[in-house]
């Protein structure tokens, strides 16, 4: 049974293909039937700046690696160019909260729908 559960939530997961966008985010968390950036908007109000930020690191991480110039162009649009240590302390903060808080708001969705406390 338990073989079965974990085939059905892991497959077609996009962090295994891919980055960790905020809609590869709201797609991997959704076959738990939890809709993940609404239940993050409503428990903390910094979670739309949080999906702002992850969308820049993820522009950031791929014009980089690819020396894509077009992407660094996107990146200047959202005011993340150049990129400094303000922008990447501005990143990891964003990072740290969004963890954190999702780890709350994962944690809580599976209490209820378990019917007990929190897995972790």
């Amino acid at each position: 049974m338990s073989v079965v559960l974990r085939s059905g939530l892991s497959r077609a997961r996009k962090l295994d293909k891919g980055n960790a966008q905020p809609a590869a985010l709201g797609n991997d968390f959704s076959y738990l039937g939890l809709s993940l950036w609404p239940a993050l908007k409503r428990a903390n109000i910094k979670a739309a700046k949080w999906n702002d930020e992850l969308e820049s690191l993820n522009i950031a991480r791929n014009a980089i690696a690819h020396d894509d110039q077009d992407e660094f162009l996107k990146l200047q649009q959202r005011n993340r160019y150049p990129i400094t240590l303000d922008v990447i302390k501005r990143w990891s903060r964003a990072l740290d909260g969004l963890a954190m808080t999702m780890d709350a708001v994962v944690g809580d969705y599976l209490a209820g729908f378990l019917g007990g406390q929190r897995p972790w």
